[in-house]
């Protein structure tokens, strides 16, 4: 009887199994992490918020600059209003200005859309915005006898507005 024992193929020895990692351990290669992922994105929002920043900046100075424009165009007219009435007073036998703008000036010759001028008795010429403009009811208020501006606006924290820079350039 053959010897079934020995006809047996033996097996050869299987390699010991690799150590098995711990979960905590970095996996080497190139896979990110969280920590990359977290950097990633921390980077691509100050990126975007950089970029659409300045776009947002640059178009409030375009609007700033329009609105400069625009008032820059009117400023004239105080000076004008303003020897207008200097010489209504002069030629007045009690020295006194003006009741209102249409004594000295025709309305029409300083009002814009975005701008109305008005003159009062104490001798100031007030100019208010209109919806035009942007924002109604910014007054700019020019004393004649002080020489000096004074700049009313009901909410400057809503754009546009005027600067007092814009008036002593």
């Amino acid at each position: 009887m053959p010897d079934k024992a020995n006809n047996r193929k033996k097996e050869a020895n299987k390699p010991a199994p690799a150590k098995k990692t711990n979960n905590m351990e970095m996996k080497e290669g190139n896979s990110f992490g969280i920590v990359e992922l977290l950097i990633f994105i921390i980077l691509a929002g100050v990126i975007f918020i950089f970029i659409f920043g300045m776009k947002q900046m640059q178009e409030e100075k375009k609007e700033e600059l329009l609105a400069a424009k625009k008032f820059e165009e009117v400023l004239p007219n105080f000076a004008l209003i303003s020897n207008a009435a200097k010489d209504y007073q002069k030629n007045d036998p009690f020295a006194s200005w003006p009741s209102m703008l249409e004594e000295i000036i025709d309305p029409s010759k300083v009002n814009t859309p975005e701008f109305k001028f008005s003159f009062q008795e104490n001798g100031t010429v007030i100019m208010t915005t209109t919806k035009e403009f942007g924002k109604e009811g910014i007054k700019v208020v020019y004393d004649i006898n002080k020489d000096t501006f004074e700049i009313d606006d009901p909410n400057p924290n809503v754009k546009p507005t005027i600067k007092e820079d814009w008036i002593y350039q």
